[in-house]
């Protein structure tokens, strides 16, 4: 998913009525393939899959650095093409990055720093995967789509307005072929889940009035399509539970289809990993990997990789917008300090480590990554997502929501959530920080609201590190 700003949710795109093209699958066994990505000591990503014919490891290329957001999709129609977009380094733009099937680079420019960018989704039903950008402009969502935008020399372009600050947005398939639905979802009245889909082809909206309401609960967890053989996609989520992630799958009715907990922290992806109808979430944790198959449910044993997991479901904010208005991440904001709504000394509730505690296993993402923690009755707010920035602006690290009320108000770590693609300790976030302004002195934002400047290479109210 992200190596991860509106969080407005995700989905995955296939070939119109060609179901059997499998997402990832690089051997072409008709068999996603799992896929990772690695991060270098040079900050490059390589890319790997264990390739499902063989069950041997093989290696996809390099592109991208480390802080950039993966965009593996279908883009030219032939199979997945790995890629990632970046903020460009002369300019206000975003960079579209891919290897072609012959290890060619291809480039294009599409969006502005700031954006979130919208990744893997075949918004016209031909089989190409297109790009799409959302910003907020006076709290409205503006949403721009480029079709076919590896294909097209001058890909035809869709500019509309579709939600508003705090919405999600998502994309699934009400019916089993033709195109992707943009989504949004936002709470509406009685805390019930308010989703809007609206078709980019025809025009035509829908409003799914028993869209789950996991959706606007608690942390907020963002939607994911589960590609089905017959009929409408299913949407799943990702949450945790105490030490345990849970796995809730539903239709886009709202109707419970399945739902189970996996031990530790992870990240789940979507593909054809079984030969059974329709798709599966693999999930891969501090130390094991299980597919789940949602209907009926069954969980079974699935090759363990190191690295971040990776699949076409790509949705994340790139950077940092130079005026921000900033987009909403369920009440997060673009990072910058100066679209913080006050910067406040950094609270004796709150604990900063560089590194997790010792009692993680050394297989648990936390152990080695920064982690914020509040004490019972420490100052919020708890969005799900909070997001270390530097002295001027810049984004260096996101750290994830893990728990709430487990012993602590709350505890959030850098590889945990849309923390995923920064699984930074302290020294590599003040490293980021300083090359970017001279200092290792970060603020954390909260929801607008930020706590700082603290120094990211030293612990602040802990002795554990």
């Amino acid at each position: 998913m992200k190596l991860a700003k509106i969080s407005f949710g995700l989905a995955c795109s296939f070939a119109l009525n060609a179901f059997a093209a499998a997402p990832n699958d690089f051997d072409n066994d008709g068999t996603s393939d799992i896929t990772r990505v690695e991060i270098q000591s040079d900050q490059s990503l390589v890319w790997k899959a264990v390739l499902s014919s063989t069950s041997t490891d093989f290696t996809l290329g390099t592109i991208g650095e480390e802080g950039d957001h993966l965009i593996m999709a279908q883009w030219l129609g032939a199979g997945t093409q790995i890629g990632v977009v970046s903020e460009e380094s002369d300019g206000d733009g975003l960079v579209w990055s891919i290897l072609d099937n012959s290890g060619n680079k291809i480039e294009k420019i599409f969006g502005d720093k700031g954006d979130l960018a919208i990744s893997g989704a075949d918004f016209n039903g031909n089989g190409f995967a297109d790009a799409a950008v959302a910003r907020l402009v006076s709290g409205r969502a503006e949403v721009e789509v480029a079709f076919d935008l590896f294909v097209e020399a001058s890909p035809s372009t869709q500019k509309f307005n579709f939600g508003k600050s705090g919405d999600r947005m998502f994309y699934a398939r009400l019916e089993a072929s033709g195109a992707d639905w943009l989504g949004v979802v936002g709470k509406g009245g009685r805390g019930r889940a308010n989703a809007r889909m609206r078709n980019l082809v025809t025009g035509e909206m829908r409003r799914l009035s028993r869209f789950p309401r996991i959706a606007v609960q608690g942390a907020r967890p963002r939607p994911f399509a589960i590609r089905q053989e017959q009929g409408a996609d299913l949407v799943a989520f990702q949450t945790t539970v105490g030490s345990k992630t849970r796995l809730s799958i539903f239709s886009l009715d709202g109707a419970r289809v399945a739902s189970t907990d996996v031990a530790g922290t992870g990240i789940a992806v979507v593909g054809e990993f079984t030969s059974g109808s329709g798709y599966e979430i693999n999930f891969q944790g501090a130390s094991e990997s299980v597919v789940i198959s949602p209907s009926p449910l069954q969980v079974s044993d699935a090759s363990y990789v190191d690295g971040v997991a990776a699949d076409e479901i790509n949705i994340n904010v790139v950077g940092t917008a130079p005026n921000p208005d900033p987009p909403s991440d369920g009440g997060g904001d673009s990072g910058s300090v100066a679209s913080c709504s006050s910067t406040i000394g950094w609270p004796s509730g709150h604990i900063y480590k560089t590194i997790g505690s010792t009692h993680f296993s050394p297989g648990d993402v936390r152990r080695n990554t920064i982690g914020v923690v509040i004490k019972p009755g420490g100052r919020g707010p708890f969005p799900s997502c909070i997001r270390a920035v530097d002295t001027s602006g810049k984004v260096v690290a996101q750290l994830g929501l893990y728990s709430r009320n487990d012993g602590w108000a709350a505890r959030y770590y850098a590889g945990v959530g849309c923390g995923t693609g920064t699984p930074f300790n302290g020294a590599a976030v003040a490293s980021r920080a300083r090359s970017n302004t001279g200092s290792s002195r970060v603020y954390i934002n909260f929801d607008g609201i930020c706590y700082g400047p603290i120094d990211a290479s030293i612990c602040v109210g802990s002795s554990q590190c």
